[in-house]
């Protein structure tokens, strides 16, 4: 299942798999800190700058946020784990928006295939990019699929 880039600002009553996007207006907490989006959270989190990551977790739209983050130092390390963190925060919006997470286990078994032109590390970028943001989802979903199986705690 192919999960296309979009570019939503307002969260959609039926968002459909739209709503699987990390753009998708959903708000996460994660510790203290509310975010709009899971893409605000992990640019906001990936910056080296404080300041830079408060600006970045209240930008108007994903997008914005993105661009205010990819000018800027990430944080030490932030290459060997921005993929913990960007499961945590899926995990996160899955957690904390049943509709959401209704959306990702409909999707059954299907492989998702992230499509993001801005890279080749998180999206499929027409068949040559890594997809970790399909796997990510595909490995949350399997979590609520156990979640729902009562097989829990492993």
């Amino acid at each position: 299942m192919h999960l296309y880039q979009s570019f939503p600002k307002e969260p959609m009553a039926d968002p459909g798999p739209v709503g699987l996007r990390n753009d998708h207006p959903a708000p996460i907490t994660v510790g203290k800190v509310s975010y709009p989006s899971v893409a605000h959270a992990y640019w906001a989190l990936s910056v080296a700058q404080p300041e830079v990551g408060v600006a970045v977790a209240t930008a108007d739209t994903a997008a914005a946020a993105r661009k205010l983050a990819v000018g800027t130092p990430r944080r030490e390390g932030w290459e060997h784990a921005r993929t913990a963190v960007m499961t945590s925060l899926l995990r996160a919006k899955y957690d904390q928006h049943p509709e959401p997470a209704e959306i990702l286990l409909a999707t059954g078994d299907a492989t998702l295939i992230y499509d993001d032109m801005d890279s080749a590390f998180w999206g499929d970028n027409a068949g040559r990019g890594r997809n970790w943001t399909g796997r990510l989802l595909e490995l949350v979903r399997s979590e609520l699929h156990a979640r729902q199986a009562g097989i829990s705690g492993l």
